[in-house]
């Protein structure tokens, strides 16, 4: 399965489904190029996986028919992850742009975000937790374990908080913030 929702004409979440798992990306315009982003933690702490799903994805029709609609041209598709080369660390490679200055990225992300996206953007993530660990509470329900045990009393407090902070981040970009104002950082 594929989504994607466009943010701002330079940028566009995807939601891409590899291994019965749902993986995030950032795809976003920098210097004329569309760079694609990983934000799970898993993708960003085992490249190798990354590189995985990174292919698969850009074999992916419904990705491929995205980027034609959007008229993303796949020779200006650039990654955040080395293709070629897994074992090094992820940085742009492969012909890709270089990231060496973390501060560039900073300033590139602050100028392609306003605040309500990156909320937006933070407030789905959360939710995707939620939905995660809803469904090991099933799981564990389903092998007999409930409210009385221990793990089982974790992990809904891991719901709690994660859905705390989904309904404050929802607040946040809701009422707290003049939504009118789209001005970037």
């Amino acid at each position: 399965m594929f989504q994607y929702q466009i943010i701002s004409p330079t940028a566009i979440n995807l939601k891409y489904e590899y291994g019965g798992e749902y993986f995030t990306f950032n795809l976003f315009r920098k210097d004329e190029v569309w760079i694609l982003h990983p934000f799970d933690g898993i993708l960003l702490g085992n490249q190798a996986m990354c590189v995985l799903v990174v292919q698969d994805l850009f074999t992916n029709k419904a990705f491929q028919v995205m980027l034609a609609k959007e008229n993303i041209l796949f020779s200006n598709l650039r990654s955040s992850v080395d293709l070629d080369h897994p074992n090094i660390p992820i940085a742009a490679s492969n012909d890709r742009e270089s990231y060496e200055d973390p501060d560039d990225d900073l300033m590139a992300f602050v100028q392609q975000h306003t605040i309500e996206e990156v909320i937006a953007y933070e407030h789905d993530l959360v939710k995707q937790r939620v939905a995660f660990y809803k469904d090991i509470l099933q799981r564990m329900f389903m092998d007999d374990l409930g409210p009385s045990d221990r793990e089982f009393q974790k992990v809904q407090e891991i719901v709690r908080i994660y859905e705390d902070a989904a309904d404050r981040l929802s607040r946040l970009n809701g009422t707290d913030l003049n939504l009118g104002d789209r001005r970037r950082w």
